[in-house]
């Protein structure tokens, strides 16, 4: 949603004037279809376990929060933001954390005390607890992960992984 919103995000930094283009009403009709269509999100049960899907981007985060219902995997929420500062210059590494530790900060009321398996296209991060050299955020990450949620992180191939469509919209031309 961050990335189809960002038309209309960028005009409210411009403070001397409003403008509103094609641009804008091409991202607003998007916004539209996407909150009023399937696959539409269930209500959570706080007796089953949740999966996180989280990808990142060179300009944005995105996370989906799922459930099996006994129907397969449904979801629950999603989440997206974009990049803020010098966050755009992490390592691809440290944005795919970034996406988890922002999914975990979201649905901590969720998260908490639940069995949660994270899926991420970056595989590198199922081996995060063992790598020996961690850099001053990631050391912090992993803290806040560790001493908050029960978790395990999985690999997800990309080209499978549906929070990837949070985190690309933003560079699709309307």
């Amino acid at each position: 949603m961050a990335g189809l919103s960002a038309p209309l995000t960028d005009r409210l930094k411009d403070h001397d004037c409003f403008w509103w283009g094609e641009k804008q009403q091409n991202a607003f009709d998007q916004l539209k279809i996407a909150l009023t269509s399937p696959p539409v999100l269930h209500i959570s049960d706080l007796d089953r376990p949740y999966e996180v899907v989280t990808d990142a981007s060179d300009i944005a985060i995105g996370a989906v929060l799922l459930q099996d219902f006994g129907d397969g995997l449904q979801p629950v929420a999603y989440e997206s933001r974009k990049l803020h500062g010098a966050e755009k210059n992490y390592t691809v590494h440290d944005k795919e954390m970034l996406a988890i530790v922002h999914a975990f900060k979201t649905w901590r009321c969720y998260l908490t005390g639940a069995d949660v398996t994270v899926r991420t296209d970056h595989k590198s991060l199922q081996y995060l607890r063992a790598q020996p050299n961690l850099n001053p955020r990631q050391i912090r990450s992993l803290d806040f992960l560790e001493s908050n949620f029960h978790y395990t992180i999985t690999y997800k191939r990309g080209a499978t992984n549906i929070a990837d469509a949070l985190t690309r919209l933003l560079s699709i031309p309307p």
